[in-house]
């Protein structure tokens, strides 16, 4: 889902006179901005994206190097054109060893890009951040790791005005030929971002690990408003959208109940100026052979959010995939429980990953990859 690129009063201005293909697009647009006013984009497999969950999981896997890319296809069944969001990331390890036979520390380095996109008005947010983490081993016989990252980056958001038409346009003939006499500000903006977060893992015995952790994003909370221009804007008109500092705490574990079978119970819960939600389910993860590191996964997630339509259960999700060593693919597929102004068109969306961990030695990673 994306953010809103002016302040939400100007948007309704913007579009309030624009043609659309269907009163449903427009409606659809309108509501889900009022719903998402200040929020980040978000996914329902948050694993598969580590880096925008939590700058602390950077260099958290059994390997040298990670790969992770996420995309997400939401609503297409109900609007014309649907909303689009991306992330790729990738960040090495690097061992820090102080003895022969110490469990050594972990440094993780790594680089996220991400975009969204609403083509409907080409409204486009693009975000590159960079990455840095440090684990330190508490305890090496349970391998126990307490780590801290920090993020920073920036974004960028544009809008395009030429799919825009106004009021004044109207030639009260046969269409919208005439110039505006609309005052629109740059299309075309910036922004400082910075987060920090904290990781804990801890792996008592083989068959069963731990972890949690917490991040907070945006601690500058930029203004992301367009108008914000006084020489063109009027003092009355609010010209500030500030983009809310967010909490983002989970934890999860993972039980082997059997040769073949592995239990992964997961929470993730978000906090974001006004709006919060909760992310809750588990994946069973199933070996498909004695011998060969190939792996079955399939659970059942819900979503319950708190907005201004109270405090509700949003979304039904059910994932799957396959894991083969050094891969994991996965797919899920969300159904919103709402009905949007009471339209009987299926509020779904779709998401497909993909995970490579180079040069992956063993099944003991301390943060689970899907």
């Amino acid at each position: 889902m994306q953010l809103v690129p002016f302040s939400f009063i100007h948007m309704l201005r913007v579009l309030r006179y624009r043609r659309v293909n269907s009163l449903v697009t427009l409606l659809f647009i309108l509501v889900s901005l009022v719903k998402l006013h200040a929020q980040d984009p978000h996914f329902s497999q948050f694993y598969a994206s580590p880096l925008t969950l939590n700058p602390a999981i950077a260099g958290t896997y059994n390997g040298t190097f990670r790969i992770s890319t996420l995309y997400r296809d939401q609503w297409r069944s109900a609007i014309d054109t649907p909303l689009r969001t991306f992330a790729m990331s990738g960040d090495v390890k690097f061992d820090v060893k102080y003895g022969a036979n110490n469990l050594p520390d972990a440094v993780g380095i790594g680089i996220t890009f991400f975009g969204d996109r609403v083509t409907s008005f080409d409204y486009n947010t693009n975000q590159i951040l960079l990455t840095a983490a440090y684990h330190k081993v508490i305890d090496k016989r349970t391998k126990q790791y307490l780590g801290i990252g920090v993020q920073g980056g920036v974004f960028q958001k544009s809008i395009s005005y030429e799919d825009l038409t106004f009021q004044d346009q109207f030639n009260a003939v046969d269409g919208y030929t005439l110039e505006t006499g609309e005052f629109l500000p740059p299309n075309n903006k910036s922004f400082t971002d910075l987060s920090i977060g904290l990781h804990y893992s801890i792996t008592p015995t083989k068959k069963i690990n731990f972890h949690a952790g917490l991040g907070y994003f945006h601690i500058n909370q930029p203004n992301l408003s367009f108008f914000n221009t006084p020489d063109i804007i009027g003092a009355e008109i609010n010209k500030t959208d500030i983009l809310h500092a967010k909490w983002s705490a989970y934890a999860g574990a993972s039980f082997r109940t059997g040769d073949r079978m592995t239990l992964q119970p997961r929470v993730n819960a978000l906090s974001q100026g006004p709006y919060s939600e909760v992310n809750l389910g588990a994946t069973f993860r199933y070996k498909l052979s004695r011998t060969a590191g190939q792996y079955l996964l399939f659970g059942p997630y819900a979503r319950g959010a708190k907005g201004i339509q109270g405090t509700r259960m949003e979304a039904l999700i059910l994932m799957t995939g396959i894991e083969m060593n050094n891969f994991i693919i996965g797919m899920s597929y969300d159904q919103n429980l709402s009905r949007l102004l009471n339209s009987r068109k299926s509020l779904s969306s779709f998401e497909i990953s993909f995970i490579y961990i180079g040069e992956y030695h063993n099944e003991d990673h301390f943060c689970p990859q899907w």
